[in-house]
């Protein structure tokens, strides 16, 4: 133990900072904040203290400084949404979908999700909370035979007639393609829609991508750290004052959490207005480079994931499947030899997600980091040779 001191820690810092700044970081569930937001707005000393209940309402003294930010914060994206509800208290992604998969009222139990093969996330399915915490039992959406990533939506309107379920949950960990909000809601009034946001977050806000709430979705849950390049943390938006609202916060708290990491809010609030006046055009930019991207694998002969007749891809992501070049686990592993880091995934057809199938792409730090699709695919074509 003698070699383990403030150095040693110091260090290890110090050759992570190193290491990851110069690797290219094609992980799709992480970014970098912008660069506005990471030093003023995140390490202060907000991240010492604790507030908790709501703001104005605290169970704590000294808090009428986090309490106005949190109150703006709430504000700002209730009226970017066009929503009653935005709570900014979920510490990630996870903690807002277990707020709400706890809160919603329980019924027959019985809920309708993406499964993991089809890129559904962990959270939503029997070994995640949904079930594990929450006891919930779990149905899967079909799968559209022709394009495994996705959804039968005859299919998945016959299931969901069939088991009547307390609620739906759309989106994806492994995430190309629009979901069928509308479609559903259009069969469907009175269901309960959520829409896990996750990955699709920052695309949604930058209007580059479907918007649940006008599709008709009634809760949005996601992650501010992906593709929105905020601080690590998680939200939860509702489109209309509701009677399950109370039951999604109280879940949240006192249920779940209890100090939410006040530092995050400044920054959270501090990533929007960024999004909104500095970098307008940063969904876009990401949404063109993954398709971009997906096009020239393709001419390269890589084989491409998820093609309907028009694109690979409507979001940062881009699924290779890699069986032939010795499955994803290898392929991985032989990316980050050469500075590229990515994961392996499975894809629909897999049986083992110890070394599945696919690797999952995302663009979106590279792109804040000013790369390009060509450039990406250069690098990528020849760490893969």
């Amino acid at each position: 133990m003698d070699n383990i001191d403030l150095e040693y820690v110091r260090s290890v810092v110090a050759k992570n900072n190193a290491w990851r700044g110069s690797t290219l970081n094609l992980i799709a569930s992480e970014n970098v904040m912008f660069p506005e937001v990471s030093e003023e707005f995140y390490c202060n000393d907000f991240m010492h203290r604790y507030a908790e209940g709501k703001p104005f309402a605290r169970y704590y003294n000294g808090t009428k400084y986090i309490d106005e930010l949190e109150s703006k914060c709430m504000e700002y994206f209730r009226h970017k949404f066009k929503c009653s509800v935005a709570n900014v208290q979920p510490i990630s992604g996870a903690i807002a979908n277990l707020a709400v998969f706890s809160g919603l009222p329980k019924g027959n139990g019985r809920v309708i999700t993406n499964s993991l093969p089809s890129g559904g996330h962990i959270t939503h399915n029997r070994m995640g909370t949904i079930t594990r915490i929450c006891g919930r039992e779990v149905y899967n959406f079909p799968t559209n035979p022709d394009n495994p990533f996705k959804m039968d939506v005859d299919g998945a309107v016959r299931l969901v007639e069939e088991v009547q379920p307390d609620f739906i949950v759309l989106g994806k960990s492994m995430f190309l393609h629009p979901e069928p909000v509308r479609e559903i809601r259009e069969k469907f009034p009175e269901l309960t829609i959520v829409y896990d946001a996750a990955h699709v977050f920052g695309l949604i806000y930058g209007g580059e991508f479907q918007q649940p709430f006008q599709e008709g979705a009634d809760i949005i849950t996601a992650s501010t750290h992906k593709t929105f390049p905020g601080p690590q943390g998680g939200i939860i938006l509702i489109r209309d004052e509701r009677s399950f609202v109370k039951g999604i916060e109280s879940a949240l708290f006192p249920g779940i959490v209890s100090n939410h990491h006040l530092h995050r809010i400044p920054a959270l609030l501090a990533a929007a207005i960024a999004y909104d006046t500095k970098h307008t055009d940063y969904g876009k930019r990401v949404v063109e480079t993954a398709q971009k991207l997906s096009e020239l694998l393709a001419d390269a002969g890589f084989s491409v994931c998820g093609y309907d007749g028009k694109r690979y891809t409507y979001t940062h992501q881009v699924v290779l499947d890699v069986r032939e070049m010795g499955g994803g686990a290898l392929v991985a592993d032989k990316l980050e030899r050469s500075g590229i880091i990515v994961n392996k995934n499975s894809l629909p057809w897999d049986k083992s997600v110890i070394n599945p199938s696919g690797i999952r792409i995302g663009v979106q730090e590279a792109v804040l980091r000013g790369y390009g699709a060509e450039e990406i695919f250069e690098k990528l074509k020849i760490a893969l040779k």
